[in-house]
């Protein structure tokens, strides 16, 4: 979840069952303890805004300094994908999910010592103990919010649900539509999604949303010191699982290096041909491959037919079939071919779930390197077509090692 950019439904469901939750729980924990929400700023905002028609300068001071922090927590979420871009960081989004997780965890310490107030009595922290805490707070949910925004495209946020329930009402019209329209391309669902998966998405996460503040409201009437423990564990779990599991490297064979693949040496430079190095192993699980989106927006505009040899590959992640369709589709639209060697049985279940099998043509899935170049070849000639062509031969083959 951390690797790549989420295109699809399955990928924006997944981050928005995983991380809506979150957000609704610091919410209603910082409601209750501070009597401040901080999960979004709409009415941080306007409470701001008549601070300063009435001259109220002391929660004139508080509700700047909310705005400011999730300002600060969204900036930092931008500079730490960037930073981890610059230095190819092989998961550039777990930076701020690490450091949104430490957040949380200054903000339960903040409670923990300041011997927070009795629930009961219903009294908020107030003075430096408030500015601290909700600080911690909004700091952790702008890093959310401009993190998730940032890997859904701007499609899926987690922090606040006043846009979530307003697009969920105008889909519920398109789903009772009789014929309702797809979305196809764009820049706010690039990988395109149904009407029906677009208000699932919304309900997701407004379901999320509302159960973590459930969550939270139950679990601060048993202990509000541990009361954080749940999200901070979540979020640390989160990062565990995204570093224990190794990201293979993909990596560009040049014919100019001794020992080179049969038919690479004579190659033109609209060829290139990638290795996918599966270097050592964590706790025996599979690699994952690594962000096909940027290794495609990034590739030599020379190239224009890519083959990613995929033999050191045990199995290939749904998602990561997901983001080879999505780099296929993009070939397509620019002139370029995709073309896949080392491909075998245990590749295919993940390729013909994504719908890989309907994008390329026959030959573009190939055993071995010789014969995915030699396909290629035929592609970058004068008579090659787009990546759509004849897509008859490759489902067989799939559903034949599927079967």
């Amino acid at each position: 979840m951390l690797v790549a950019q989420a295109y699809s439904f399955t990928q924006k469901a997944r981050l928005a069952v995983t991380l809506a939750w979150v957000a609704g729980y610091v919410n209603i924990v910082c409601i209750v303890v501070c009597g401040k929400g901080v999960s979004h700023v709409t009415g941080t905002l306007s409470a701001f805004g008549k601070d300063i028609s009435d001259s109220d300068w002391e929660p004139l001071i508080v509700s700047g300094w909310l705005l400011w922090w999730f300002f600060a927590g969204a900036f930092s979420s931008g500079v730490a994908t960037a930073v981890a871009r610059a230095r190819n960081w092989k998961s550039p989004y777990v930076l701020p999910i690490a450091a949104e997780a430490v957040a949380l965890l200054g903000f339960a310490i903040t409670i923990w010592v300041s011997e927070a107030p009795q629930i009961e009595a219903g009294v908020d922290l107030e003075g430096a103990e408030l500015l601290v805490t909700t600080a911690f707070a909004c700091f952790a949910m702008g890093l959310q919010n401009a993190t998730v925004s940032r890997i859904s495209s701007g499609v899926v946020r987690t922090t606040h649900v006043t846009g979530v329930l307003t697009d969920l009402g105008l889909e519920i019209v398109n789903v009772l539509r009789p014929k309702a329209p797809r979305r196809v391309g764009g820049a706010e669902t690039p990988a395109g999604l149904t009407v029906n998966e677009r208000a699932l998405l919304l309900t997701l996460i407004l379901v999320g949303f509302g159960l973590g503040a459930g969550l939270g409201g139950v679990l601060l009437a048993w202990s509000l010191q541990l009361v954080m423990l749940p999200p901070i564990l979540f979020l640390f779990w989160l990062v565990w699982l995204d570093q224990s599991q190794p990201v293979a490297d993909l990596v560009r064979e040049e014919s100019s290096l001794p020992g080179v693949a049969p038919g690479l040496a004579d190659l033109p430079t609209s060829i290139a041909l990638f290795r996918l190095r599966c270097a050592g192993r964590r706790r025996g699980r599979p690699h994952r491959l690594p962000n096909m989106t940027h290794w495609g927006e990034s590739l030599d505009s020379a190239v224009q037919v890519a083959v990613i040899d995929l033999s050191e590959a045990k199995d290939i992640e749904f998602a990561s079939a997901e983001e080879l369709c999505l780099v296929a589709e993009r070939f397509d639209k620019s002139g370029r071919s995709l073309v896949l060697a080392g491909v075998a049985p245990g590749h295919f279940p993940s390729l013909h779930a994504a719908g890989l099998d309907r994008l390329l043509p026959i030959g573009s899935v190939a055993r071995d390197v010789p014969e995915a170049l030699a396909f290629a070849r035929a592609r970058a000639g004068p008579t090659r077509g787009g990546v759509m062509g004849d897509r008859t031969a490759v489902p067989s083959a799939i559903r034949s090692a599927t079967a």
